[in-house]
């Protein structure tokens, strides 16, 4: 009976270690799982916020564009109020800019521009000489 009762503990001792394995077996397989959901969480995280930069960076692009084209056509306008034979100071004051600001239009504008306009070209030729004028109501020079 001895040997019986050590077969029979063996046999316990077995099946205790088979059913402890097992659940260390389930566990290992529920944190492998939850693993993967953690990876393929934080993998969707990054791959959103690329995303989203990538979409951002797109955006301001194109804000920029649209940007340059405006302050193209703000130029423009200005070009074409010193074209009047506004003084650069007049419109300064209109468009609440510095002198500089318009004298840097006015001189980035090309000379054929400027040719032609017929009475504006000679107005701004006596304003950039400095003389002393009435334009628009205007007295004096710009500066």
């Amino acid at each position: 009976m001895a040997g019986k009762t050590r077969n029979t503990m063996i046999v316990q001792a077995r099946r205790k270690t088979e059913e402890l394995a097992a659940k260390r077996r389930e566990r290992e397989a529920t944190l492998q799982s939850l693993a993967t959901d953690y990876h393929a969480a934080t993998m969707m995280a990054e791959a959103g916020v690329e995303e989203a930069e990538r979409q951002a960076a797109e955006l301001i692009a194109t804000a920029k564009k649209n940007a340059a084209s405006a302050m193209g056509d703000a130029k423009e306008t200005v070009r074409k109020m010193l074209a009047t034979g506004e003084t650069r100071q007049g419109i300064a004051e209109l468009l609440d800019v510095s002198v500089s600001y318009v004298r840097s239009i006015d001189v980035a504008t090309p000379k054929k521009a400027k040719a032609g306009t017929d009475t504006s070209a000679e107005a701004q030729d006596s304003e950039e000489s400095g003389s002393v004028g009435s334009v628009s109501g205007h007295e004096g020079s710009d500066h």
